[in-house]
């Protein structure tokens, strides 16, 4: 999608038209997003290996992002179609490098099928979920060699939406950007994504119709300003005062 430079103005003689954002004395805000889903733990059952004529392996590396929230009753499978085809497999590793090796059971005929990753996170209660037309590879090693690391996040049940947004600030903004400045996305009061100046980062959504509200947090003003215009589908915002 291509990026979009947005400026906010007024043609209003009111002074407060005039002005793009608000401005709130504060500390600085403790800003994330509530991950936390209502999916149950899901049923999955091994497959009976004499059913199928060969394996392969896969090994996952769970996203950074997902770390904190892992847990040793996680579990990880894959499906082909509505048939799971692992054993599903606990957290291997530490609380920096969790690891779900995966021993995936096919069939010849198991040629352009949908093989799906799921991945259950216990502690935020979602079953994560990636999707992709692939064929089954008979006695193939996947992510040993290096690490293979898909973006669950993606997969999302909870914010099947996600957007990609980075937030700039025009020439001779009235504060000194610094290291402790952070920027957040909102949808009414409740936070959907949190980044740094001139970033890229990921903005959840439950749809693709939620409109959006974008906050900065200047250290060294020591407040927040929120930007009055709301945003819809932008990927790159200049932040107007």
């Amino acid at each position: 999608m291509a990026a979009l430079t947005m400026a906010w103005g007024c043609s209003s003689s009111d002074d407060d038209e005039l002005e793009a954002s608000t401005f709130e004395p504060c500390g600085k805000p403790t800003w994330s997003v509530n991950l936390v889903g209502t999916d149950n733990t899901p049923s999955w059952t091994a497959p009976n290996p004499s059913d199928y004529e060969s394996s392969m392996f896969i090994m996952v590396k769970l996203q950074e992002e997902l770390e904190e929230y892992s847990s040793e009753a996680d579990r990880m499978t894959v499906f082909i179609g509505d048939e799971c085809r692992t054993m599903p497999a606990k957290p291997n590793g530490n609380a920096h490098d969790y690891y779900f090796i995966l021993k995936v059971w096919g069939n010849a005929v198991d040629r352009d099928v949908v093989l799906s990753l799921r991945y259950y996170c216990a502690t935020l209660h979602q079953v994560f979920v990636l999707e992709g037309k692939e064929s089954f590879a008979t006695e193939r090693t996947y992510g040993f060699d290096e690490d293979f690391v898909p973006p669950l996040l993606k997969g999302s049940t909870k914010y099947p939406v996600q957007t990609s947004l980075t937030v700039n600030l025009p020439d001779n903004p009235p504060f000194t950007p610094a290291d402790g400045d952070c920027v957040a996305v909102f949808v009414g009061g409740e936070c959907r994504g949190v980044g740094t100046l001139g970033k890229a980062f990921t903005v959840f959504r439950t749809t693709e119709k939620e409109t959006l509200q974008v906050r900065y947090y200047s250290t060294e003003k020591a407040g927040v300003y929120t930007l009055k215009q709301t945003l819809s589908s932008e990927n790159d915002i200049t932040f107007h005062f």
